[in-house]
């Protein structure tokens, strides 16, 4: 596990932290029948056959209309979106209920809880990978009853940041925006506003996390080289910005370039999956049609694998695609 993925652990081992993201960030119908005083984290490590462990992000369950809801909060990590999240989530789920079932922890129904599956993504770039598990299986007429059908919820921290709907004030909110601060003053105006949201709750142990992320992780990657001495709160740690003069935004830029040129390599990858394609179909069925043409253009990365080997054997150019 890598220190940052470490440090959001910490922070959202707090119930009040897991209860206003569900709160502020979900909002969805059935949170208006939780109650959060019953939110309480459960064991999170699963063994699978074999004898591997896996290690989930983040199991919290609560209480909602009569019965437990659990929520499994995965946290990515990562400068890009994940194209096997849904499959992984599938895995992690499948794995967490027979964790539940083992503990005999059932419904008063006899059945197994429902769960609420979040991915928690920070990179800069938006998340663009498939949410429904179904999506990355190939349709076959007559089994599609039998297709796994899981979603889970994306919570791209910059993407809902640029919607502006998030809630002035909420511990999640202020986390995205430390996050994401592009500039010494924005992220000056966060911790502020961070120390006015903690004042007087008693959440002290929650603003150690949030010290602790903001020195040990957030700082060093916004501003490397950069030392910070040991601060033991928010408030100490506003007076260290006050009086250092940082340039945040060279770590940004530099970010952000880093990103951008991952994402240029991408797309030439894609686009050369594409022509090469398309040089196929030629050699094999002649001259292609615009319209082919335009649907290699717009096809994703799966669709151009899954046509390049059908153009092995299938017996005309509508084949190809009809056969995907």
């Amino acid at each position: 596990m890598s220190r940052h993925d470490s440090a959001y652990r910490s922070l959202f081992s707090h119930s009040a932290m897991m209860a206003e993201l569900l709160q502020g960030v979900v909002r969805q119908e059935w949170i208006a029948q939780v109650d959060f005083s019953t939110l309480e984290r459960v064991n999170g490590e699963h063994v699978a056959r074999g004898g591997k462990r896996r290690v989930s992000d983040m199991v919290w369950r609560v209480r909602g209309a009569g019965d437990w809801v659990y929520v499994y909060l995965l946290l990515e990590f990562q400068s890009r979106s994940d194209p096997a999240m849904a499959l992984r989530m599938l895995t992690y789920l499948g794995l967490l209920y027979e964790e539940i079932r083992r503990q005999q922890r059932p419904l008063f129904s006899g059945r197994l809880p429902p769960v609420l599956p979040i991915v928690l993504y920070n990179g800069l770039a938006r998340w663009n990978a498939a949410q429904q598990v179904s999506e990355l299986i190939a349709p076959a007429v007559g089994l599609e009853t039998y297709i796994p059908a899981l979603r889970y919820l994306l919570l791209d921290e910059g993407a809902l940041l640029e919607g502006g709907s998030l809630p002035a004030g909420n511990l999640a909110t202020l986390l995205f925006q430390l996050e994401h601060a592009a500039d010494e003053e924005t992220m000056r105006q966060a911790v502020q506003a961070l120390i006015m949201r903690l004042q007087g709750t008693g959440l002290d142990e929650l603003e150690r996390a949030f010290t602790a992320w903001l020195v040990e992780i957030l700082l060093p990657e916004r501003a490397p080289g950069v030392s910070i001495p040991r601060v033991g709160n928010l408030q100490e740690f506003n007076a260290v910005m006050t009086a250092e003069k940082i340039d945040w935004s060279l770590r940004w830029k530099q970010v952000g370039r880093e990103e951008g040129l991952q994402e240029g390599h991408d797309r030439g990858l894609h686009q050369g999956k594409a022509q090469l394609l398309q040089q196929l179909l030629i050699r094999r069925f002649g001259p292609l049609p615009d319209a082919v043409r335009r649907r290699l253009a717009e096809a994703s990365d799966g669709e151009l694998e899954t046509w390049a080997l059908n153009v092995l054997d299938a017996p005309s150019l509508e084949a190809v695609f009809r056969q995907s």
